[in-house]
């Protein structure tokens, strides 16, 4: 909705808009893929992994959308685009904040520090379970030598 409500196509301030309005809907979508934490995405953007970093693209983002709030138009659809686009704007601001200052608090750290300790305790439960598995496999083994 964001580019379709822009100005058309007429003069080259317009156009700036509309590649602007392009560009932080692109960078939107790269934000929703690294918050869900797409492996690959994160493998190529290392520096994404740390909150204040994330918070930083955020701001930006924010930024970007509050500067293009302006829409001519005094129609109710125009009134209320622009008041999403503050809306949105200033929740997106919010929550680069939070980023920013759970980076500088090092949550982030936290966070990776218990999830990487909850992945090596499925790697522990899981070798112990094969282990269980090859010990009751070798005294069946042993069992069927003691008998003969």
């Amino acid at each position: 909705m964001a580019i379709v409500v822009g100005p058309p196509f007429t003069d080259r301030a317009n156009v700036k808009a509309q590649f602007l309005r392009v560009y932080g809907v692109l960078w939107a979508a790269g934000l929703v893929l690294v918050e869900t934490e797409v492996e690959w995405l994160l493998q190529f953007c290392r520096a994404l992994e740390f909150w204040f970093a994330r918070g930083l693209c955020q701001a930006f983002l924010a930024i970007m959308t509050l500067e293009l709030v302006h829409s001519s138009g005094n129609s109710d659809f125009d009134k209320s685009v622009r008041l999403y686009r503050t809306v949105s704007g200033m929740c997106l601001l919010g929550c680069s904040g939070f980023y920013m200052l759970g980076g500088l608090l090092c949550l982030g750290t936290l966070r990776n520090a218990r999830y990487k300790r909850f992945t090596e305790r499925l790697k522990v439960e899981r070798d112990l379970e094969s282990l269980e598995k090859q010990r009751e496999e070798l005294s069946r083994l042993l069992a069927t030598y003691s008998k003969e």
